[in-house]
């Protein structure tokens, strides 16, 4: 990752911090977005959307908050929200306008059902490295993309901590052999380390090959997981 990238995304993160005001929901009223509303947004964005649970996490309060802020982001026309699974939360998805209020220039996510898991696994993972190493910095996937190389393999995210850049793959499946072969070659070569959070059947499969020595900079991790059940 270049030192460009990473200004951008510490201006981005910069860029989010003043209250504004839009009126787009009930009535005419302008309901004035806190600044925690577009923190919300911001990472929202970054991550292509997250379930309320896991805003209950970032925000480090209970489901009222968090519905109360979703309100006023939804009324705002920042946000939508949508039920995309039975028995799990709601998915709270930026809008164009939401995206614009933060800074952002990405596309709206129209989420596909086959993905969902994964990008909720994403996020656990970023709540969890946030939880664990609060002073990281976290560069999400969507960053990342816009400045890789011709096939290069993009990983979920990457941490810089103490000026080391750790790429961060999170892994629900397995995958060939060879096709984990070949990404772990890359990214040992390319970051400072290269740590996996995976699902059972992953998890054991990298292990093996973390036993091997031949990539001394892997890690492996068992996937944190929040508990999705509350609706």
């Amino acid at each position: 990752m270049t030192p460009t990238l990473l200004q951008r995304h510490r201006r981005a993160g910069r860029g989010v911090s003043s209250p504004t005001s839009a009126g787009h929901g009930r009535g005419d009223s302008h309901e004035v977005l806190r600044r925690r509303d577009l923190d919300v947004l911001a990472w929202l964005g970054e991550q292509y959307g997250a379930r309320t649970d896991q805003l209950e996490t970032l925000l480090d309060c209970g489901p009222r908050t968090v519905q109360r802020v979703i309100a006023r982001l939804r009324d705002a026309g920042m946000v939508t929200t949508r039920r995309l699974l039975v028995g799990e939360p709601a998915w709270v998805i930026p809008t164009s306008s939401g995206l614009r209020a933060a800074g952002q220039h990405f596309a709206v996510w129209q989420p596909r059902i086959g993905l969902l898991a994964h990008v909720a696994a994403v996020n656990d993972v970023r709540l969890h490295v946030r939880a664990r190493s609060p002073q990281s910095e976290w560069v999400p996937e969507r960053l990342l993309a816009r400045e890789r190389g011709a096939g290069e393999h993009l990983p979920d995210g990457v941490v810089i901590t103490d000026g080391r850049r750790v790429a961060i793959e999170v892994e629900l499946t397995i995958k060939s052999q060879r096709r984990v072969t070949a990404i772990l070659d890359e990214l040992a070569g390319r970051f400072d380390a290269v740590l996996y959070f995976c699902a059972p059947g992953p998890q054991r499969q990298l292990t093996q090959l973390a036993a091997t020595g031949r990539w001394p900079v892997l890690g492996v991790r068992e996937l944190p997981r929040l508990d999705a059940s509350a609706v």
